[in-house]
């Protein structure tokens, strides 16, 4: 039987350690911006010395969050490349990370550090959007006068809507009625023939 080396037991201790943190963040971003470090610790089931040997403060496991969804994204965005349909499943998407991030997006507006690393993600986003955004409006999918920057006011008009409820279920449900009723009045009907 082969037995680790004590350094990559102590390397795969940390890794998981690691993952535990963020998937403790995670599910306590989605639901509130009041994330203490503490409670990320607990939920995670390390010490308070763990969890600041892997991120110096609250922004820090922020900025680590919005790393990893803007990789998934870039990741969907490659995957979805030749799907006429890619811009709509980036836009779905889209709308489930905003109810995932919900609690990091309001970390951000008083946060500049979280600020600066959204604002950063935005602009990737919007980069990732634009050749999608084109193909659909030329397949004649989506209303040929909608930009990126419009499809950046939805998502603001989303999180107005999402503002003050209770939890992530009643925020998901809300978004997911928004994006209902946005597609209605993006999207071309498909000729009836």
């Amino acid at each position: 039987m082969l037995v680790a080396a004590p350094s990559d037991q102590l390397r795969r201790d940390a890794r998981d350690n690691r993952a535990a943190i963020l998937d403790a963040a995670r599910e306590l971003f989605a639901d509130s911006a009041d994330v203490a470090m503490c409670h990320v610790a607990r939920r995670a089931g390390v010490g308070q010395g763990t969890i600041y040997r892997h991120f110096a403060n609250r922004s820090a496991l922020a900025a680590e969050i919005l790393d990893e969804y803007i990789v998934r994204f870039e990741a969907l965005a490659a995957s979805e490349a030749d799907d006429p349909d890619a811009f709509f499943v980036l836009l779905r998407s889209l709308f489930d990370t905003m109810v995932d991030l919900y609690g990091v997006a309001v970390l951000a507006r008083n946060d500049t550090e979280t600020d600066s690393h959204l604002k950063r993600n935005r602009e990737r986003i919007g980069v990732l959007l634009e050749v999608p955004l084109r193909d659909a409006k030329e397949a004649g999918a989506l209303r040929t006068d909608l930009t990126v920057a419009d499809v950046f006011l939805i998502f603001a008009m989303a999180r107005g809507a999402m503002e003050g409820l209770p939890d992530r279920a009643a925020r998901a449900a809300v978004a997911h009625r928004v994006l209902a009723l946005i597609l209605t009045s993006i999207e071309v009907p498909a000729a009836v023939g």
